[in-house]
């Protein structure tokens, strides 16, 4: 297998994302995703719904404490959803780039 050719390094963190952004005829749309990774200038997630490569959309998750703007840069069927690839518009928190170098960094104490 050839070497992975990404900028950078990936760490896999599950939560929540809610995503929003407008459609082709300019109708705002809303969907529940899933992180599963996150890196310093992206996110992937699992998705109900396909969001078109290109379009712009506001993301929060809360859990990872990761907010902001993405440009959606792939969007993959699986199964029933789509893994959806997703380049932030700004580089993440500080706390979150930390736990890309030391993945214990966001585990804290339990809320609930």
């Amino acid at each position: 297998m050839g070497k992975d050719a990404r900028r950078h390094h990936r760490v896999p963190l599950v939560g929540p994302v809610r995503l929003s952004w407008e459609d082709a005829r300019g109708e705002s749309r809303f969907a529940q995703a899933k992180c599963i990774d996150v890196s310093e200038s992206g996110i992937r997630m699992e998705c109900p719904v396909s969001i078109p490569s290109g379009t712009r959309v506001q993301l929060s998750a809360e859990r990872i404490r990761l907010s902001g703007t993405a440009r959606i840069t792939h969007a993959t069927p699986y199964g029933g959803k789509y893994i959806l690839g997703a380049e932030l518009a700004q580089r993440t928190e500080p706390k979150i780039a930390a736990a890309l170098r030391e993945p214990w960094a966001l585990r804290g104490p339990s809320v609930g």
